[in-house]
This record gives C-alpha cells, sequence and structure tokens, in this order.
C-alpha cells in the first residue's frame, strides 16, 4: 500500500505557469499552495479551476519560511515540494509513486532537473548537475534560516530518483533579470548578516570566476546563445550580490540604515525535528 503524500506549490503572480504545474500533481493525496498575495489573476485561476486545491495566501519571508511553514500544515508526512515553473514527468510520476509503494529507506529523494530558456533546453553551464531534494519525510528534512538558496537539510542520506523534471527557469529576459537582481538582493542581506564583507577584488573576482567556471569548464559555449545568456545572467547575479554587499557595509559605516529584508523569527520555524528532545 502507498504512503500518501502531500504536494506542495508556493506562488506569486505565476497565472502563465501554475496551471500546467498544478496538473503534474494531480496524482498526490493533497495539494497545498501558499500565494504571496499575487495580483495578476493566480488566485482567481486557482479557485475557479482547481476547487479541491487547499490554498492559502501568507506574506512572504524568504523561500525557507514559506515552505517550512506549509510543511508544518500538510495533512500527510510525506512531501513533495515544487515550484510553479517545474511540471512533474508522466515518467517522475510513476517513479515518485512506484518508490512510495516500496520500502522507504531512506528519508529523502532528490530530483533532477532539465532547464529550459524559451523553448529549449539549456544542457550545460553547470546546469547538467542541476539536482534538488524534492520528496522527503517533514519529520527528517527542514529548510535552514536563509531568506535565498536554502538546501534541504536531510537527516540521513538521500537518494536521487532517476527521472528529471522539466524547469522552465527564464520565460523572459525581463522577468529573469528581474528575478536575478531580487535575489542578489537577498543573497546580499544573508551575507550581510552573516558578518561577510567585500571589496573591489571580491565584486570583480567573483564575478569573474563564476563566468569562467560556467562557460568555460562548465561547457556553456556548448549551448550557443543560450549558454552566452544563461552564464551571463547569473554573472549578473553574482556581481550584484556583491556589489550590494558592498553598500551594505558601507551604510553601516555612514551609521545610515540598512535596507534588509523582513525575516520570519517565529519560535520553532527553524527547529530540527530529529534534533527535538523527547517529549518537548
Amino acid at each position: 500500500m502507498r504512503v500518501p503524500v502531500s504536494a506542495i506549490i508556493t506562488t506569486f503572480n505565476e497565472i502563465d505557469f501554475v496551471e500546467d504545474c498544478i496538473r503534474s500533481v494531480e496524482w498526490a493525496d493533497e495539494i497545498y499552495l501558499i500565494d504571496s498575495f499575487s495580483t495578476d489573476g493566480t488566485v482567481e485561476l486557482i479557485r475557479s479551476k482547481f476547487p479541491r486545491i487547499r490554498f492559502e495566501q501568507r506574506e512572504y519571508l524568504g523561500a525557507a519560511s514559506q515552505k517550512n511553514y506549509a510543511i508544518d500544515r500538510a495533512a500527510h508526512d510525506w512531501i513533495f515540494y515544487i515550484d510553479a515553473d517545474e511540471r512533474v514527468t508522466p515518467e517522475l510520476r510513476d517513479e515518485i509513486l512506484q518508490t512510495l509503494e516500496g520500502k522507504l529507506e531512506v528519508w529523502a529523494y532528490s530530483v533532477g532537473r532539465r532547464n529550459f530558456m524559451l523553448g529549449k533546453e539549456v544542457r550545460y553551464s553547470g546546469l547538467q548537475r542541476d539536482r534538488v531534494t524534492r520528496l522527503f519525510h517533514r519529520k527528517h528534512a527542514r529548510y535552514p534560516n536563509r531568506r535565498v538558496h536554502a538546501d534541504l537539510l536531510v537527516d540521513g542520506e538521500t537518494t536521487p530518483l532517476r527521472h528529471r523534471m522539466d524547469h522552465y527557469y527564464i520565460r523572459s529576459f525581463d522577468h529573469m533579470i528581474a528575478k536575478m537582481t531580487r535575489y542578489a538582493n537577498w543573497g546580499a542581506a544573508q551575507m550581510f548578516i552573516d558578518g561577510k564583507t567585500t571589496g573591489a577584488a571580491g565584486i570583480v573576482g567573483h564575478g569573474l570566476a563564476k563566468f569562467v567556471r560556467d562557460y568555460i569548464v562548465n561547457l556553456g559555449f556548448l549551448d550557443g546563445a543560450r549558454g552566452v545568456i544563461s552564464v551571463g545572467m547569473h554573472v549578473y547575479y553574482t556581481f550584484w550580490k556583491y556589489a550590494k554587499l558592498w553598500e551594505f557595509t558601507q551604510l553601516k559605516r555612514l551609521g545610515k540604515p540598512v535596507p534588509l529584508p523582513k525575516l520570519d523569527e517565529e519560535e520553532g520555524r527553524w527547529e530540527l525535528p530529529w534534533e527535538k528532545k523527547s517529549g518537548a
């Protein structure tokens, strides 16, 4: 008998992508969607087309905060998390269901991703190794207290699933630049909170190293124009992140307010379930 699973989706202004994402996880026993107060019709679409979805809106305090909030409130212990711009393929769906029907010897499973830019897969630039942990038991997995790029912490080993999901990670250049700028601001804020600083060498060096690693070492040039654009987007992200970190440190030195994003400080949000004392 298969153990039940909750599919969790987080959204903000995803009207063009969320419907296909939802349909790709309709095999789940529960679909729980957390929206960050979308204004583009996402909410109306979900409510009109997917009445069985468990829907909630919550202020966005970072991806990790949003995910942990949903994990704690899901109906089932086994969780499958998916972003609105991702799709579970039929092959991956079947593998997940077969896995949940069998003997579960680990607490988490990772999934590879095929990344698409304007209708065609970007195969290199480091994306050939893109893998994320998405199927897990909530009592043995937790996202750490980071505003951005928070990798799931797991109590034990993670087993890779064979089939990959589709990820439409560059839908338009305007959307991607806005996303990279937003993530860079959050990344810089996280580094500032962690006590890190930088200077001219760091701002230039990290961006240059990113280009060399992804375009040359990771064979980004083999993807043609898409490789140039993909690597360029991530070099921009790296440059802007360290430039913003420098700005934050200068503002602090001048005694001026540092515009850090609001963080989720709720007690218990960041506790690792397997480290809790018995009876706590």
